[in-house]
């Protein structure tokens, strides 16, 4: 596992390329699962947060979006092989960077002016990591890459938003 974690972390740093993750049905799974119950725990921690329901259902939900956007966006690429082994990449890189978001949120509460820059910091991480991923997973330009990640970010909050009636 310790492997895996390292693969991802290294996919964070845009230093490897997502090809090289496990696909095996049981590990898509556990990551996407995995990234469900740590993106709740830390949506949960925040002050003004929905219930428990609410906030899993706007993480299915945007998840469920991000896997359809990219299932059509390789399929109309004609690469739906590489279906499993983008939707892991994604899911578990956002993963390793919730985490780190968490473990660094508690800084925030020393200085809460710098809460709204540290967000951002994340999102455009995020945003970058996804954007590598899809660019390798698409074969195309990176720009072109973040921008089809920055697109389905938006989608995927939107109606995740929707969902729960925010």
């Amino acid at each position: 596992m310790k492997a895996v974690l390292q693969l991802f972390w290294q996919i964070c740093r845009l230093k490897q390329s997502p090809e090289y993750v496990p696909t095996q049905t049981w590990f898509v799974l556990l990551v996407i699962a995995a990234n469900l119950i740590c993106s709740a725990a830390v949506s949960l921690s925040a002050e003004g947060a929905p219930g428990l329901l609410t906030t899993i259902n706007s993480i299915v939900v945007g998840q469920t979006t991000t896997a359809a956007l990219v299932w059509v966006a390789l399929n109309l690429r004609d690469m739906g092989g590489r279906f499993l082994a983008t939707i892991t990449a994604l899911f578990g890189c956002d993963l390793i960077i919730t985490a780190v978001f968490a473990l660094i949120l508690p800084l925030t509460l020393l200085a809460p002016t710098m809460a709204p820059v540290l967000f951002l910091l994340f999102v455009a991480w995020s945003v970058s990591v996804a954007g590598f991923i899809l660019h390798r997973a698409l074969q195309v330009p990176l720009a072109l890459g973040i921008v089809v990640a920055l697109g389905m970010s938006v989608l995927s909050l939107a109606l995740s938003q929707l969902a729960i009636g925010a």
